[in-house]
């Protein structure tokens, strides 16, 4: 029996997904489901942990020793639950309820992909200060969270699993696809229904159209639709990518125009796979009745485990680019500005840089401004792999090497970048016998499969990133001296966020206006008081950007109008600020403290408060002598009895 950990926001959510896994495996998979708020818990044991968001893998990701594979969960909208959004009259105003504002603009931005458009969403979440008060809810099994009793509430259920995880769960635990077919079956099923459900609703013949191309648009397989006649009605984007055609090409002729389906219909099988590039596709036929009309559904997708990598590495998905990277600061515009340099060769590029510091976001976009931006972008984090796993995940294995290989073997993500970019992550954390394997690829151009006799050309470009001292390791022995040099051809050092002072406003200001959907923020000062502006332009930030993006997003859900204060801080920014300011001497403090209030004079008794809640041991007496001192030498200076400023001489000194 395999095990999975299950790491979920609400308790809703975890119910839903534990019981789609478990009607899919049943008794041969072991579902344990803890919320973040359980957390730390021991992942020893489990075979694979999901978290079902980013948003809660970047909190979970401090409790776990992650010596297990995880991966994060893509949830899709339940197709099934949605027909009576689909009844609601356009241009209508529903309240939409969720545990968290990723999980409820992310749902949102699903359902409106899906056609659901003709609805006004409100996201909804707990925090959030100002929302309206309409007459319909919708809910995605949250409704115990709503924030008062509607005329109407609908509940879509909980969203689950897409079959792109579905799929990557079943290789990585059972290596073959015992449930794919299931999986896939019950979503055709369901759109068959959805396509009745809307014929009730009386919507018009082309919002029908629209809402269910865009329906199975979305799925992640290919389908078609053909007529009792051998004509093909309807197929999906991903049918026309997987079969190589172009939907103007097929659509309303005759299925002996597709080579693939007209071989599946010749075979006299349910069941037929083709080859289609270098890809082999497995074809499936199945009888049903489709918009009033008698014909055959016909579903492709990718063999084996291409069928989640083919989505995750899609090289038309959407990267990030140069402007993504936000700074105001010299040092990092100058850091810019040689990554973009390097986008334009072909040289291999060593990223090195703290975490949270943005470096997979230059990674994607030196690739998307490269010439190989038409190919594969590729990421893997070594650290996240099993070290065992690390050989067989980048230069793939044949059928039979082990147990649990599967049928025909295994592309390794080498050949699946062929032609692209291939980003490794965590480089430092590489085996050592990897090391030689990987340098060897680097300068032949050539992979060689685990349990294989043959090599396979490569072209591949290498971007390694790491966050640890390389030079260090290899006068440690860790890492290999000639990997290194032979990675370190195009060096690029990201800046952390502690030494971009001008960035910090500017990022937070930036954040806030992301999460705060009911106000604009002009200036801090609206939002902060002068004191904690003042910590958190001096905090060390370890997470940098990243953990800068996630106070914002927590502030925002518990800013009431009132300015943020020190209190609303987390505790060990508090910690660190204290930790900090011991070590500087007052006079120093004071100068920095009125310095971050500008032409705003500051009064004696308001500094001594400030001076004490900073942890220094300071009274009135000590503070007036200082004060006058500093006065005297001409660092501050007393506006009209109303308190002190910082003068220019003071200001250059600081």
């Amino acid at each position: 029996m395999k095990k999975i950990l299950l790491v979920t926001m609400g308790e809703n959510t975890g119910k839903a997904l534990s019981g789609q896994l478990d009607a899919l495996y049943g008794s041969t998979l072991q579902v344990t489901c803890r919320l973040l708020e359980d957390l730390p818990i021991d992942e020893r044991g489990f075979d694979l942990v999901v978290f079902s968001s980013n948003y809660v893998r970047d909190r979970a990701i401090r409790s776990f020793s992650l010596n297990s594979r995880h991966i994060v969960a893509h949830r899709v909208v339940n197709h099934k639950n949605i027909r009576d959004l689909i009844s609601l009259e356009r241009g209508m105003e529903v309240l939409f309820v969720n545990d968290g504002f990723e999980s409820a603009t992310e749902a949102i931005e699903q359902l409106q992909d899906l056609g659901l458009d003709h609805i006004k969403y409100y996201p909804y979440y707990p925090g959030i200060q100002k929302y309206p008060r309409v007459s319909t809810i919708v809910t995605p099994g949250e409704s115990q969270l709503c924030p008062y009793g509607a005329s109407d509430t609908i509940d879509i259920g909980s969203r689950i699993l897409g079959l792109s995880t579905i799929f990557e769960i079943n290789n990585i635990l059972f290596g073959n696809q015992i449930s794919n077919h299931a999986i896939a079956e019950s979503y055709l099923k369901d759109i068959v229904e959805i396509s009745k459900s809307i014929d009730k609703a009386g919507k018009e013949t082309g919002e029908i159209k629209e809402i269910l191309e865009k329906i199975t648009n979305s799925l992640d397989f290919g389908v078609a639709f053909m007529d009792n006649q051998g004509i093909i009605r309807s197929i999906n984007s991903r049918f026309e990518k997987m079969l190589q055609i172009k939907r103007m090409d097929v659509l309303n002729k005759k299925t002996t125009d597709i080579e693939g389906v007209n071989k599946i219909l010749k075979s006299g099988k349910d069941t037929y796979q083709t080859r289609v590039g270098s890809r082999n596709i497995n074809l499936e036929m199945k009888e049903v009745t489709y918009q009033n009309r008698v014909g055959q559904l016909i579903k492709s997708y990718y063999d084996s485990f291409d069928s989640s990598r083919a989505a995750l590495y899609d090289s038309n998905r959407n990267l990030h680019d140069f402007d993504d990277y936000y700074s105001v600061e010299p040092e990092v515009l100058g850091m810019l500005k040689r990554a973009r340099k390097y986008a334009t060769t072909e040289g291999t590029i060593l990223i090195h840089g703290e975490n949270g510091t943005g470096k997979e976001i230059l990674a994607q976009a030196i690739h998307k401004n490269s010439n190989r931006k038409n190919k594969a972008f590729v990421p893997i984090n070594i650290a996240a792999i099993s070290s065992n796993l690390v050989e067989s995940e980048l230069f793939g294995y044949e059928e039979g090497t082990f147990t649990g290989a599967l049928k025909g073997g295994r592309e390794g993500l080498f050949k699946i970048a062929d032609g692209g970019t291939l980003f490794i992550d965590e480089i430092g954390d590489t085996p050592l016998d990897i090391q030689a394997k990987l340098l060897r690829v680097l300068e032949e151009k050539r992979i060689r499969r685990v349990g294989g006799g043959g090599e396979e050309l490569v072209d591949v470009r290498i971007i390694a990133a790491t966050n640890r001292n390389l030079i260090q390791m290899v006068k440690e022995g860790t890492f290999r001296q000639d990997l290194f040099f032979r990675l370190n051809i195009l060096p690029l050092e990201t800046i952390p966020l502690r030494s971009r002072p001008a960035d910090i406003d500017m990022l937070l200001k930036m954040f806030l206006n992301s999460y705060m959907k009911t106000r604009r923020v002009d200036s801090l000062k609206e939002i902060f008081t002068t004191e904690t502006l003042a910590i958190l332009r001096r905090y060390r930030w370890i997470g940098n950007v990243r953990e800068l993006k996630n106070l914002t997003e927590y502030l925002s859900h518990i800013y009431t109008g009132d300015k943020i204060g020190k209190e609303d801080l987390h505790s060990y920014i508090l910690d660190d600020a204290r930790e900090e300011i011991q070590s500087e001497p007052v006079e120093d403090w004071i100068l920095r403290m009125l310095d971050s209030y500008g032409q705003v004079p500051v009064g004696r008794k308001r500094l001594l408060k400030l001076a004490i809640d900073a942890g220094y041991d300071l009274g009135e007496g000590q503070l007036r002598s200082i004060l006058d001192r500093l006065k005297d030498d001409g660092h501050i200076e007393t506006v009209r009895n109303r308190g002190m400023i910082l003068s220019d001489k003071g200001r250059q000194t600081k």
